[in-house]
């Protein structure tokens, strides 16, 4: 560790330097903060763990914000160090310094993440620890970095449940493997379902603890949104109890008023980029309309999830054309654009296509991996939320080293012609 502390001694004194101005901000609380420092059954199992073990060593939130920023930066610092050692190469100063303060933007960007009392401070980092011990397992083929991967999966998920999602990378080294092999061990295919199930049983376990009943953590809320915004009056035919049908009707009333549905909202003619937009009818689909048609019903939380979760299921599936349409948009919007969008997907076939072809350039990896993600990660979000800067930290500082690794390469490769 001393010897790459000294090998990247620019980085060291960066990270100190930003640490020490981060720090001195203080706290960030937000509008979610108080559902994790206590403990609500809304929130997941890890993080309001992650605060109370914080909270019990320093009892104030200074010391939870000491330690987000050191696991975070100090994460930032080890990526760039295992970038280094995977592909074989001592990075220059100016590289070094590219390439952290891409993955450091989170922290010292718009979003400053590491002040805030949000999963991201936690999250973050382990989706980084996690990609490099993907990288470090299909490098050096040691069983090690498998199952610290798959710690850091559990641990992802467990944090916030969407990251389910990132068991997919272990089925992309399986895959590689097995056209390039012919076979894959048993015992690899199965850990990680095994993993997930583990996740699945200890969130249900958590919230059983927590009220009495073996189900997931609610997100009901978060999940009604886009399907009011396609919704037809003829859907409410289609759901079983009255409760249901109440509640779309008077959802529906009163999106219709405000001319919120897909085809009518007030917003269409505003100049605002889409993704800006729809945010806003998002909002008050979300938290507007779907409480107001709540409100009468005097269902507990567990029956409100269920309610939710029961129309938003009939809704898509009746209108699964419409939705698709808004779900496209979402993730190109989500994505930056259709230039990027094209741009990330060209980068994504070249990488698959070059690995089946078995040319040995560990860039290639390092793409088809991260793509992969990328991909995931903002389609998962887009089936039921706008962009939020804060859900698309994850993949997009990689994104930023991937390309200026291709740049390196470049470079490098033209001066040794």
């Amino acid at each position: 560790m001393i010897q790459t502390i000294k090998q990247h001694k620019f980085l060291s004194v960066l990270c100190c330097i930003i640490f020490t101005v981060l720090i001195a901000q203080g706290p960030y609380l937000q509008s979610d903060s108080g559902g994790y420092l206590e403990a609500s059954s809304s929130r997941g199992l890890f993080y309001p763990f992650f605060l109370n073990t914080c909270r019990l060593i320093w009892n104030n939130l200074y010391g939870v914000i000491l330690v987000q920023l050191v696991l975070g930066l100090g994460t930032c610092f080890y990526a760039v160090a295992c970038f280094a050692k995977l592909f074989e190469k001592r990075f220059g100063v100016f590289l070094q310094i590219g390439l952290f303060v891409g993955l450091a933007l989170p922290y010292i960007g718009h979003t400053i993440i590491g002040n805030t009392i949000l999963t991201e401070p936690l999250a973050y980092p382990l989706f980084l620890l996690l990609f490099c011990q993907l990288l470090l397992w299909k490098k050096f083929e040691d069983t090690r970095h498998f199952f610290i991967a798959l710690g850091l999966a559990l641990c992802l998920m467990l944090t916030r449940k969407q990251f389910g999602y990132v068991f997919t990378g272990f089925y992309g080294w399986i895959f590689l493997d097995l056209i390039h092999r012919k076979k894959v061990k048993l015992h690899i295919f199965l850990w990680p379902i095994a993993f997930f199930v583990c996740g699945l049983l200890m969130e249900k376990s958590y919230m059983f603890a927590k009220t009495g009943h073996f189900t997931s953590t609610p997100s009901g809320v978060f999940i009604i949104a886009s399907p009011l915004y396609v919704a037809k009056a003829s859907d409410v035919d289609l759901l079983k109890t009255p409760e249901q049908k109440r509640f779309l009707e008077e959802a529906l009333k009163e999106r219709d008023k405000q001319k919120l549905g897909m085809l009518q909202e007030d917003y269409a003619n505003f100049a605002w980029p889409y993704h800006k937009k729809f945010e806003i009818i998002h909002d008050i689909l979300r938290f507007e309309i779907t409480n107001k048609a709540m409100q009468d019903l005097n269902l507990g939380a567990l029956e409100s999830e269920k309610l939710l979760s029961d129309v938003t299921f009939v809704v898509l599936k009746n209108n699964l054309a419409d939705f698709a349409k808004v779900y496209y948009r979402n993730v190109v919007n989500n994505m930056g654009g259709y230039y990027y969008f094209y741009l990330v997907c060209c980068a994504f076939a070249v990488c698959l296509w070059r690995l089946i072809a078995r040319e040995k350039n560990f860039l290639l990896y390092f793409g088809l991996l991260l793509t992969t993600l990328q991909f995931l990660n903002y389609g998962i979000v887009a089936i039921f939320l706008p962009v939020l800067r804060r859900y698309a930290i994850y993949t997009d500082g990689l994104m930023i080293c991937f390309w200026l690794l291709c740049l390196h390469l470049v470079f490098t490769s033209k001066e040794n012609d």
